[in-house]
């Protein structure tokens, strides 16, 4: 029964094994293993991007409504909005400052949140009725990697599909999204598939876009044929592996740009010490 609520991961610890791998760390580990070294295993201080703070918070509004939906709460729209204000509020204090340009970029981003939560509220894609799980945490092990697989699932409908919310500044290319997140969905679908002995009848993310006019766009692929887990597995193997061989290294790219380790980064030697 698929009902426990996520909770944080420890923290990453080179030498040995990791004590298990998530599609976020994998892909991190993957999208450049030395911003993964100071970000997860240094843990080195950072301010949290404005993108990230509205992430999280739509996120929480989200989870109370969807909670509201399955044990009958209050799903009301200015129930969820308060959600969101008291989340997006506590944690700039508890998770530490948010790197706001202007205190104006507060206050849109604010808005922008509370626009995308309400056109969510008022889509058609709106949870109705009671969900199998929300915010689930699965913990599996799976034929093929070293360590167990971890994950969260934002929501699972009463069908079983995984689905999980992203907010984004502009339209997504479904074709782009659903390849870019393929390793998160069959991530899911692995969890799920061994939780519960079933297969999904899809994987489906689902868009919160934050133009002037909120969109929610949905986005469902197929669920994985045996070709599309084995590549799952091996990448989330390549990083389990990497992690604990402690290679990390720079691996140069678009996205140098908006890298907060760019300074510890320079000053790389050829080791990650």
């Amino acid at each position: 029964v698929m009902i426990a609520l996520a909770e944080s991961p420890p923290p990453v610890k080179v030498g040995t094994l990791p004590e298990h791998i998530s599609p976020t760390s994998a892909k991190d580990y993957l999208g450049c293993s030395l911003r993964f070294f100071f970000g997860r295993v240094m843990a080195i201080p950072r301010q949290t991007s404005p993108a990230l703070h509205l992430g999280k918070a739509v996120h929480a509004a989200l989870q109370h409504y969807h909670l509201a939906v399955w044990r009958g709460g209050d799903t009301s729209p200015e129930s969820v909005a308060l959600a969101f204000d008291e989340v997006f509020t506590t944690m700039e204090k508890d998770e530490g400052p948010v790197s706001w340009k202007t205190p104006k970029a507060r206050d849109k981003a604010r808005e922008d949140g509370l626009r995308v939560v309400s056109a969510y509220l008022d889509s058609p894609e709106a949870l109705k009725e009671s969900p199998k799980a929300v915010e689930v945490f699965l913990r599996e092990d799976i034929d093929g990697l070293s360590v167990p697989l971890m994950g969260a699932i934002d929501l699972v409908r009463q069908n079983l599909v995984p689905v999980d919310f992203k907010t984004s500044a502009s339209k997504p290319d479904p074709k782009t999204a659903a390849f870019d997140h393929e390793l998160q969905l069959v991530t899911y679908q692995l969890m799920i598939e061994k939780a519960t002995g079933e297969t999904p009848p899809a994987l489906e993310l689902l868009f919160l876009v934050k133009t002037k006019t909120p969109q929610v766009i949905p986005v469902s692929i197929a669920p994985a044929d045996d070709h599309r887990k084995q590549r799952a597995i091996k990448m989330l193997e390549t990083a389990v592996q990497g992690i604990a061989d402690g290679r990390f290294h720079p691996q140069p790219g678009m996205h140098c740009s908006w890298c907060q380790f760019r300074n510890e980064c320079a000053k790389w030697k050829g080791d990650a010490s």
